[in-house]
């Protein structure tokens, strides 16, 4: 089984701080000598039979639609559902369209990821006024039109984060409680990004990230013993199963070797993040297996570190670029750590409960492997 990312279009009907605002400061950013192919169009090239002929040589095969916001192409969505025999679908969607899919293909859908940063206040900040009331109605009127499975909120975290307060916001909010929660560190993603954040990104990793981590890892445990619940916090979920299980891993998302990113052109990227950065492409759908495509490991620092088999590498692009320079790659490896840390502190009472009986062992692994949620933010 192979999980494909489907990015339906590059284009997105938001414009928020750390994404659109991010690129446009940072436009010098491409002197890493790593080859850019800058003809990928923002909409899909290629014909939906080209996609089907791929899929179909994989029967368990997982796609995922993915944008820019996947949303704003929904006819090419539902165009897809209809044709390519995938066993499962997922979307991934900032959720201001989510109104618009009709229920028969909501119900369809196994999973939905939606972008929302914790209450209000800090959703609106980050992505724009209104729309964390518009992702709290959406997601509302999706379960009413009979979407039955996971809704994810989809959480990017940087120095205004109180991670504590807004995951817990997310998990049990009055507005729209989601059934799960991942995160990812704004990091590693562009350099000139680094030179204006660095000494506050230091500060809040240690006054703040790393103390709320801290705070969520007990209240998780906590609420385990006194009401036998595992809140599915994806960090804490996946990684506590590999520590029970004895379970090595390789890169956790999956990208590059159990996942894949089907770009609007039809090349294969390891990742949407990578779109565009051929020295990395597995080739494209006209040609390829889905079962035999090339391999794309984690390398440099990664590869001689202690702990590669619990955190698997983190990011593939974060690895490939190292934006933030070895100094900076290592304060992101010193918040992974410290995470890891706390999963092992807690270890012999999730044991324990185990044993008692309190939760079971399964609810650490109830979801779709490799349905692109952030285990090592």
């Amino acid at each position: 089984m192979v999980n494909f990312f489907v990015t339906l279009t590059m284009a997105c009907d938001l414009e928020c701080r750390y994404c659109y605002g991010e690129v446009c400061d940072c436009f010098d950013d491409f002197d890493d000598g790593i080859a850019v192919d800058y003809d990928v169009p923002e909409q899909i090239s290629y014909e939906t039979k080209a996609l089907v002929d791929f899929i179909s040589k994989d029967k368990d095969a997982v796609v995922i639609f993915y944008g820019g916001e996947p949303l704003l192409e929904l006819d090419k969505m539902t165009e897809m559902m209809d044709t390519i025999p995938a066993k499962t679908f997922l979307l991934h969607t900032n959720g201001t369209q989510l109104d618009l899919v009709p229920p028969n293909y909501l119900q369809r859908l196994h999973t939905i990821s939606i972008s929302i940063d914790g209450n209000r206040e800090l959703t609106d900040y980050y992505r724009g006024i209104g729309v964390y009331d518009t992702i709290a109605k959406n997601a509302t009127i999706a379960r009413q039109k009979g979407f039955s499975g996971e809704i994810i909120a989809r959480m990017t975290v940087q120095e205004e984060t109180d991670i504590y307060e807004s995951v817990m916001h997310l998990l049990s909010n009055p507005d729209f409680s989601f059934d799960s929660v991942h995160w990812q560190l704004n990091a590693l993603f562009w350099r000139n990004d680094y030179k204006n954040r660095k000494e506050t990104f230091r500060q809040w990793l240690d006054d703040s990230y790393n103390p709320g981590i801290r705070r969520l890892v007990n209240t998780w445990v906590e609420t385990m013993k006194t009401g036998g619940t595992v809140l599915q916090m994806y960090p804490f979920v996946g990684i506590m199963n590999s520590l029970l299980l004895g379970k090595k891993t390789h890169l956790r998302c999956g990208a590059g070797w159990t996942e894949y990113n089907v770009q609007t052109d039809g090349k294969l990227s390891p990742c949407p993040v990578m779109s565009g950065m051929s020295d990395f492409y597995s080739g494209d759908i006209f040609h390829e297996n889905p079962n035999r495509l090339r391999v794309i490991h984690v390398s440099g620092l990664c590869k001689a570190c202690d702990i590669l088999d619990i955190c698997g590498g983190r990011c593939l692009y974060a690895n490939a670029t190292m934006k933030w320079g070895v100094d900076g790659f290592k304060e992101i490896c010193g918040t992974i750590r410290f995470l890891i840390g706390e999963l092992q502190r807690v270890k012999p009472d999730v044991e324990k409960l185990i044993a008692d009986g309190k939760i079971d062992i399964g609810d650490f692994s109830n979801h779709i492997e490799y349905n692109s949620c952030e285990i090592i933010p």
